[in-house]
């Protein structure tokens, strides 16, 4: 089992028995929620733009490859259990995300300089998804994310009004953008299965 504390951190992935190199750096896992995020495209389009941000060479195997892209954005994870940082939150209010991280990027890099000391536009070499991941989601809940994602998901229900008023403007003001249109705002998860689902019906048949 890979360990984060041993420095064994995946730099590839097996796909039909075949080593792959992927590009591992947290960069990469930050544009494949940018693409996942993304009203505009369809899902073939979103699969190939993810497949190409991964993989140097694409395998032939595309639902394999799709299947090890997600392992690896899931930090190694076998289910769809959300990561830490969405679930803490998740339980507070409705299935809508807590964070984006593009939209987000001014107060993680902040807080990530505030709290690590690590400054993310200037690393030379780039910081493994799995180690960014890690360190986001030990973020205090007194760092600047931890109090939006906060105003994003408490439920209101029982508050005074003055805090309720409070609590209402905090949400208008960092809501997240460009979400899914409709009445049903799908999760990372939720589109792990529709993308595996595409890949199976469009392309297990060549």
């Amino acid at each position: 089992m890979l360990n984060i504390l041993m420095g064994h951190l995946p730099q590839s992935v097996e796909v039909s028995g075949k080593e792959y190199p992927i590009n591992w750096g947290f960069r990469t896992g930050i544009q494949f929620e940018g693409i996942a995020r993304n009203t505009e495209l369809g899902e073939q389009e979103k699969i190939w733009r993810i497949l190409n941000l991964y993989y140097p060479k694409v395998p032939e195997d595309l639902q394999g490859a799709m299947e090890k892209v997600l392992w690896f954005y899931r930090c190694g994870k076998t289910s769809d259990e959300p990561d830490k940082k969405q679930k803490r939150y998740r339980q507070k209010d409705s299935d809508a995300p807590a964070y984006a991280f593009l939209q987000d990027a001014p107060y993680i890099y902040a807080d990530f300089k505030n709290q690590y000391g690590i400054d993310l536009a200037e690393l030379k070499e780039s910081l493994h998804w799995w180690k960014f991941s890690a360190l986001f989601e030990s973020l205090g809940e007194e760092t600047k994310i931890g109090k939006i994602m906060y105003y994003r998901k408490v439920r209101i229900t029982g508050m005074p009004k003055e805090r309720r008023a409070f609590i209402n403007e905090m949400k208008k003001l960092y809501r997240i953008q460009h979400v899914d249109s409709g009445n049903h705002r799908m999760t990372l998860e939720e589109r792990n299965h529709r993308w595996r689902n595409y890949v199976i019906s469009r392309y297990e048949k060549k």
